[in-house]
């Protein structure tokens, strides 16, 4: 299939932002979605540059992509799609970031306090991670390219449309690409729904079906836009 586009950049699979040598936070996505999505576009003879956080390991080496580059942190992630971002590109961030990191890392494995009366618990002060797709956004209108295209993901547990329909306008993207999760939904190796969103709307629904099936449904059509 021809395409307009000289290079497909897919994210995929969480980050990871250490409290201490030992505990990190992060989250419950496998990389599957991302995973999928970069062989779908590969099938069609198009050159992708696959950009994967702490993936299961099934999940971190697509075959005959053109480039892979593994991160651990969203600041990574963040980092390694500006330095690939150029005109004539399609950016699909299908990754789940951490939107969070702790303020401070500590260099040791923290210990519990065991002396008796001491209080128990721990207090975690986070500071926000920066929002990827906001920035390349704004990188790209700095740059004037005018056909390098950006798709979002949102994963949400509740009132999917209006959170998919605010996150277009925030990070200054015209398509995301909407599912609900939970424990039970969503993430890992569980069938899947999605919903992709304009600002008019929902424009197109796949599934319930397997995260492959939806990854080629989901490339058909935005090679087709």
């Amino acid at each position: 299939m021809n395409s307009k586009y000289k290079k497909i950049i897919v994210t995929s699979g969480p980050t990871r932002e250490w409290i201490d040598p030992v505990r990190y936070i992060s989250n419950a996505s496998s990389g599957k979605m991302g995973f999928h999505i970069a062989k779908a576009f590969i099938s069609h003879n198009i050159d992708v540059v696959y950009i994967h956080g702490n993936t299961l390991e099934k999940y971190a080496y697509v075959d005959r992509a053109k480039k892979i580059i593994s991160v651990e942190t969203t600041i990574q992630l963040r980092d390694a799609v500006l330095e690939e971002m150029e005109e004539d590109t399609l950016l699909v961030m299908a990754a789940a970031p951490a939107d969070f990191r702790p303020i401070m890392t500590a260099e040791h494995k923290i210990k519990k306090d065991n002396r008796e009366g001491a209080k128990k618990g721990l207090l975690l002060e986070l500071e926000e991670n920066p929002d990827i797709l906001q920035q390349v956004s704004a990188f790209v209108k700095e740059k004037g390219w005018k056909n390098a295209v950006r798709i979002g993901f949102a994963a949400e547990t509740r009132d999917l449309e209006k959170y998919a329909k605010e996150k277009l306008e925030k990070k200054g993207i015209d398509w995301i690409i909407g599912n609900y999760v939970s424990q039970t939904e969503g993430f890992g190796e569980k069938d899947s729904s999605v919903r992709i969103y304009n600002r008019s709307g929902v424009v197109k629904e796949i599934g319930p079906s397997s995260k492959e099936t939806i990854a080629k449904e989901l490339v058909q059509f935005l090679m087709s836009l």
